[in-house]
């Protein structure tokens, strides 16, 4: 915690103590390990090579070729190599995957978010059935399920498809978890278990709650766009909704005719049939939107919808003002043949210019210098039709947990915003550092001084007092006077307690003496 809190920054101080952190984590207490669990994770980053870039090519001569023949000698030695994990990398992986079993949720979701970052891909599924069980505690339930929703769209195949059902909605549960599990189960969907997923969504749309309802519509929109083979399945049924009057389908409806809109032009017909009854001004505007953008398709149903809201300009919201003043610009452009039409563009545009909120009489004077043809615009009522009418693009339906910017389990994940203090994780060396800075150097302890007696004792002996030259001479001497070199005890060496008077004698000291 101390080194988290100091100095996060300082890699350097974690390379001799790595190996020992990950022995030693099963041991340490619950809150130490998440400390450690996130520590490592970051370190991890900045050590290893990606695992999950397998079989890359790896050249082994980097030199550039000055002949063809060189060239190609050099693409018989590129060869793809299989990714090899590091021993150390396999170390902390290992070493942590016992602790999916822990009783603290904060644990179990620190592994997690490490396998996510730090395992290769076919190993990231290690972690699913730990974080399903953590399902069933409703006080961390909605964290669980904002990382599953994470993962869930990036790496879904294979990995919570068995377990969808757990996912299921309940009547119990708060609207915010409805949401989150709608999302996950959005996710999930493909072609295999669509129509299982549908037949569920039908009944989500039915809930006495608006807001889930409302989700439910945007998700089976966005089904309809990832998978091509049921998109007018789910166009059909919401359609259905918009007798109804729900104003989420016509959003959604919208949102789906913009990727075909030469194909459903019954859907748009029906739609304005439907335009008196709908209330909510977003709808309203969607409406107007659709009219405006496919007025060509329908020339006959978009100068009657025009008609209707001059009547009730003054008293429309906003956002459908703006839409309609849009509509009257497309219909003069497109349709200026018929003087009806441009009588109506003529009085919505005059509303506009009085009206009290500025950003609708700023567009309206916009409007009327682009289309109405005078002597100051020429230039640019030449470009008018290429402006309001130009294609445009279909809009992209992506999910707003689609947050893999920021690490898993932190809090700016679940804020989606960045928070202060995080720390984001690095991206994956392309050679990985010198490994040998984690080793530690093994000191062997120095031993006890003990006395040598006995292989003093032992080399003493084996070595000759005399030399040859010294024993010759002595044997000389021996011959000439024995009797002198009997008495000569003076001439003896003491070593130690020992005292040598000649060649093979050797007698103690006496210790009077």
């Amino acid at each position: 915690m101390a080194f988290e809190e100091v100095c996060p920054d300082r890699i350097d101080l974690i390379h001799k103590n790595y190996r020992k952190l990950c022995n030693l984590l099963v041991d340490v207490e619950e809150w130490g390990q998440v400390v450690i669990i996130s520590m490592l994770t970051r370190y991890a980053r900045t050590q290893f090579v990606s695992p999950w870039k397998e079989g890359t090519m790896l050249d082994e001569n980097d030199e550039k070729a000055f002949y063809e023949s060189d060239s190609e000698e050099k693409k018989e030695q590129t060869q793809a190599k299989p990714y090899i994990m590091d021993p150390d990398h396999r170390l902390l992986l290992r070493n942590t995957k016992p602790l999916l079993q822990s009783r603290n949720t904060a644990v179990v979701m620190a592994v997690a978010q490490l396998y996510w970052h730090l395992a290769p891909k076919h190993e990231v599924s290690i972690v699913t059935k730990s974080l399903v069980r953590l399902l069933r505690s409703h006080e961390v339930q909605y964290i669980v399920l904002q990382n599953i929703a994470t993962m869930s769209i990036q790496r879904k195949q294979g990995m919570f498809e068995p377990f969808m059902k757990s996912f299921y909605v309940r009547s119990t549960d708060a609207t915010h978890i409805k949401t989150l599990k709608l999302e996950i189960l959005t996710n999930l969907a493909n072609e295999a278990n669509i129509s299982t997923l549908l037949r569920e969504f039908q009944t989500y749309v039915k809930s006495q709650d608006k807001a889930f309802a409302a989700a439910t519509i945007q998700a089976i929109g966005r089904c309809a766009t990832n998978i091509s083979e049921v998109t007018d399945t789910c166009l059909n049924g919401l359609v259905l909704l918009l007798s109804n009057r729900d104003a989420e389908s016509v959003v959604v409806i919208k949102k789906l005719l913009q990727t075909q809109p030469t194909q459903h032009s019954e859907i748009i017909k029906h739609m304005a049939m439907l335009f008196d009854n709908i209330t909510v001004p977003m709808a309203r505007a969607s409406i107007l939107w659709l009219m405006g953008e496919y007025c060509e398709r329908v020339p006959k149903i978009a100068p009657d919808v025009l008609r209707k809201m001059a009547k009730t300009f003054t008293a429309e919201e906003d956002i459908v003002k703006l839409q309609t003043v849009n509509l009257a610009a497309k219909l003069y452009l497109t349709n200026s043949k018929q003087l009806q039409t441009k009588l109506l563009t003529q009085y919505i545009l005059n509303l506009g210019k009085y009206d009290q909120n500025y950003d609708i009489r700023d567009r309206t004077r916009f409007i009327r210098q682009l289309i109405v043809p005078n002597e100051k615009n020429g230039a640019l009522n030449k470009y008018a039709r290429r402006i309001l009418l130009a294609p445009k693009p279909a809009p992209v339906l992506e999910s707003s947990f689609k947050r893999d910017r920021f690490q898993l389990g932190t809090l700016s994940h679940s804020l989606n915003t960045k928070a202060t203090g995080y720390q984001e994780l690095s991206d994956w060396p392309t050679v990985a550092p010198d490994q040998s800075v984690r080793n530690v150097e093994v000191i062997e302890p120095v031993k006890e001084w003990a006395p040598l007696v006995g292989k003093a004792k032992k080399s003493k002996s084996d070595e000759k007092f005399y030399s040859d030259d010294e024993e010759e001479k002595d044997e000389e001497g021996s011959d000439s006077g024995g009797s002198e070199g009997s008495s000569s005890s003076s001439s003896g060496k003491y070593f130690g307690l020992v005292e040598v008077k000649s060649k093979n004698e050797v007698s103690l000291l006496d210790l009077d003496d």
